[in-house]
């Protein structure tokens, strides 16, 4: 068999394997919520009905509430302060935190190994457009670190498509995972303390500092966006020096495990 063969049912074999598991999600969620619960994955997108069916499913509602969480990063295209604040509302600040990182660190980091493993068709899938998914790549290229950083701490960008886009560009799994571990708690805690109306109030002196802080988002957004390919440099060289650094401990360890496993055998 020739090499191209090779590569050719490798890649077919990786597809499949992909397809598989995403459908066993897929179908996992599906019958947790729809045929074990009664509930549309469209009543998703109104906070109120979220609120209601997560209430009806009595001391199931934070395995549930997680499971949403890990959808809304995945394959539902719904905004995540949505189910943040439904959280908030339903099991208070400290809960919402917990359980809104843990569902959507999870879902983050599955959305990017299904976009690594099974790579542009799920892609594409996802985002429903070729050309955006293009679009995308375009702006990211040689800036992934930095813009990946921003894009998943503020509200303003679709966490679902990007962490399957992720997937398809150079950024390794490391960056990634080290980028998920921070910017979800990060974002998780600014949406309860910005957005839920209860720390910094929609009214009176609310307002301005809502609007300050906005601006000031904005302002190292452009910044970090006009120096991100030497920024992006500098934290890919810090990441795989980490990465490196790991492995080596690794296969000193594996050294270490067979040199001794010989010694013994040798005294045998």
């Amino acid at each position: 068999m020739t090499e191209h063969k090779k590569r050719i049912i490798k890649s077919v074999l990786k597809f499949l394997l992909g397809v598989f598991v995403l459908a066993i999600v897929l179908l996992g969620c599906g019958l947790a919520l729809s045929y074990g619960f009664g509930f549309q994955l469209e009543d998703l997108k109104d906070q109120q009905k979220m609120q209601e069916f997560i209430q009806s499913t009595g001391p199931f509602g934070k395995f549930i509430f997680v499971l949403i969480s890990f959808l809304q990063v995945t394959f539902v295209p719904i905004p995540g302060m949505v189910t943040i604040l439904a959280g908030n509302y339903l099991f208070g600040f400290w809960d919402s935190l917990i359980l809104s990182y843990i569902g959507m660190l999870i879902g983050g980091l599955f959305a990017f190994f299904l976009g690594r493993k099974i790579g542009r068709p799920f892609v594409n899938w996802v985002v429903g457009d070729k050309e955006t998914v293009n679009k995308y790549l375009k702006k990211l290229k040689g800036k992934e670190i930095v813009l990946f950083f921003f894009m998943f701490l503020l509200p303003f960008f679709p966490d679902d498509l990007l962490c399957s886009i992720a997937g398809i560009t150079s950024i390794s799994w490391f960056a990634f995972l080290i980028l998920q571990v921070i910017t979800r708690f990060t974002s998780v805690m600014g949406t309860l303390l910005f957005m839920s109306g209860e720390f910094i109030p929609y009214e009176g002196w609310g307002v301005p500092v809502l609007i300050v802080l906005g601006i000031l988002a904005g302002i190292l957004f452009i910044i970090s966006y006009k120096k991100s390919a030497a920024i992006n440099n500098f934290l890919e060289s810090i990441s795989q020096k980490i990465s490196l650094k790991f492995t080596r401990k690794k296969v000193e360890k594996e050294d270490s495990t067979l040199n001794t496993e010989k010694e013994e055998k040798e005294e045998k």
